[in-house]
């Protein structure tokens, strides 16, 4: 175990990371580390609980009793519902990394030449840290990509277009058996599809099995289950962090830490809210703050029931293949075809493959063969029927490789929105310290959606499939958007 028990906690600390994600775990790595003298003092502070390879959920069931809520606060997953957009996120030592896909794209140049960032913040300037992270966390491809069935389904619309799909940078190991190089046992991945809820193989890179302990073999302390709620500026230098302590009885203890620095890293929708939530305690903020928040283009939509086999359906770790099942899918996401040859920044959009969950199997058999979708050919009609009654029989067999569902693709995509939500503050009428929510009006009608989900029926026809369109989004034209990958509310300047 990583974390420090909470009673071991000094009063002050010469610096103080709040988060434990991405990056809050590479600050305190990197403080920690350095070749300073006197060596500072350094604490991570994780709202949630440590979860080791081994506790994560796999059934439907486990998932929601491991979901983060005012009754759970100890919960790994997150789904917080706005009007305009909902976010997916993590809440454990380790951040989102703990249940992302894995992907490392490294920005185009054109990200940076076309926005206002600070003038210190370049493509090249970055390119070594790149690296560094990339090295860190062992990004690789899988050794097998292109000859997994996803993958291949996901080149067939690319072939017609011209291209091929690539086999992604992914933080998966596929070679370590033992210690890695921070000292933390790994497996080798087993290709199960489980990234997204967890990895109980010990194969996913995520930041607990590398710069987390980093930090903590540098001296950093790491204190979980302490949930910052604001900060105070202190009159004689420094900072005073207000929050609470979690118990694993779900009862809360207040508590204060001082520090000569905060670094804020608890995500782009948590590190907003608790500097708005200084705010309200007297803190001095920037007019932008609670600005330019974006879903960094998230988009989803579903080749259905298709003429070809695409082994999508995720195992648990204990669960072997049998002769007459469908082979494991691989890790959530490996391949990817990315529409950039030629085209603005702004109208460049990354497709990728996705499988599903051991824990979502059976659900999404239920919900998709009850959407069905769009036809996108004609003259396939019995076939496919048979593969839907193979899925919805009540003797259905889990990962039949003649089912709907093992000859669908389910698209993750990515692309640029006009990054105009607004994270607001609600005053605390109705909730004790109160609570943020975000503002997007019309966020799901901008063009650039319209574009990807045209785009995802060309690849559901390449596969002779039905289309089903992101439910949340075409469902009465409302337009709500799901993202994972939640931007802005903190952004960058080179002054106040």
């Amino acid at each position: 175990m990583l974390a420090t028990p909470w009673e071991q906690r000094k009063s002050a600390y010469d610096f103080v990371v709040i988060g434990s994600g991405y990056g809050g775990a590479i600050s305190a790595a990197r403080l920690a580390s350095a070749n300073l003298n006197p060596k500072p003092s350094v604490c991570i502070l994780e709202r949630g609980k440590e979860w080791q390879p081994g506790n994560y959920p796999e059934t439907a069931a486990d998932v929601l009793g491991a979901t983060r809520s005012d009754l759970n606060p100890l919960g790994l997953y997150e789904l917080l519902n706005y009007p305009d957009i909902s976010v997916i996120k993590a809440s454990g030592l380790g951040g989102t990394s703990l249940i992302n896909a894995n992907v490392a794209i490294v920005p185009d140049r054109e990200v940076f030449e076309q926005f206002n960032w600070p003038a210190s913040i370049t493509y090249d300037a970055l390119q070594p840290y790149y690296q560094r992270a990339s090295q860190a966390l062992a990004a690789n491809p899988h050794p097998r990509a292109l000859q997994l069935a996803k993958v291949q389904a996901l080149d067939r619309r690319a072939q017609q277009l011209g291209m091929r799909a690539q086999a992604l940078n992914i933080v998966v190991n596929f070679l370590v058996d033992g210690p890695n190089a921070f000292g933390v046992n790994q497996k080798p991945c087993i290709d199960c599809g489980n990234c997204v809820t967890g990895c109980n193989v010990g194969a996913k890179n995520t930041v607990y099995m590398n710069y987390l302990p980093m930090a903590a073999n540098a001296g950093a302390s790491i204190f979980t289950q302490t949930k910052v709620e604001w900060l105070e500026k202190l009159a004689c230098g420094g900072w005073r962090i207000h929050g609470k302590f979690v118990k694993d009885d779900f009862s809360g203890v207040e508590f204060t830490l001082d520090t000569r620095e905060v670094i804020l890293s608890a995500g782009s929708l948590n590190s907003t809210e608790i500097l708005l939530r200084s705010e309200m305690h007297g803190l001095n903020v920037s007019p932008a703050l609670g600005t330019k928040f974006s879903g960094n283009g998230d988009f989803f939509g579903l080749a259905y029931n298709g003429s070809f086999q695409t082994n999508v359906l995720g195992y648990a770790k204990a669960d072997t293949p049998g002769p007459a099942d469908s082979p494991e899918p691989g890790p959530n996401i490996v391949g990817v075809v990315r529409y950039s040859d030629g085209l603005d920044e702004a109208q460049r959009i990354t497709v990728e493959d996705f499988s599903f969950p051991r824990a979502f199997v059976e659900a999404s058999k239920a919900v998709f063969g009850t959407l069905r979708g769009d036809d996108t050919i004609t003259g396939n009609e019995q076939a496919q029927a048979g593969r839907l009654a193979r899925d919805l029989s009540l003797a259905a067999q889990l990962h039949d490789p003649n089912g709907a569902m093992n000859h669908s693709m389910l698209y993750l995509v990515m692309g640029q929105d006009n990054a105009r939500g607004t994270i607001l503050f609600e005053a605390p009428f109705t909730e004790p310290d109160g609570r943020i929510r975000v503002s997007w009006d019309q966020a799901g009608q901008q063009q650039i959606f319209t574009r990807m989900n045209g785009e995802l029926r060309r690849h559901a026809r390449a596969l002779e499939a039905s289309f089903i369109s992101n439910p949340t989004w075409s469902v009465f034209k409302l337009g709500h958007l799901i993202t994972a990958h939640p931007l802005g509310g903190c952004p960058m300047g080179d002054d106040y």
